[in-house]
């Protein structure tokens, strides 16, 4: 069932990741001390990617289905 959500069941080959995506760059660009550097381009580029490239799903995290009830509670990491 969860394949299945999550289209891996589809028979056609999957994408290939491409190491110059934007949203890529952005979180190898996360550090521990910061989330990003403030000189880094990857930050514009990635809210550029997400204004002009099409939205293929979004869900809540795990803590906004936890607030909504919307969460199996009992299953912890």
């Amino acid at each position: 069932l969860y394949r299945e959500e999550l289209n891996l069941t589809s028979p056609a080959a999957p994408l290939p990741l491409r190491p110059e995506a934007g949203w890529l760059q952005f979180h190898l660009g996360i550090s521990r001390d910061g989330l990003y550097p403030r000189s880094s381009p990857a930050v514009t580029r990635l809210l550029r990617d997400m204004q002009e490239l099409p939205t293929i799903s979004a869900d809540y995290s795990q803590d906004e289905k936890a607030l909504l009830g919307a969460c199996d509670c009992s299953q912890s990491e």
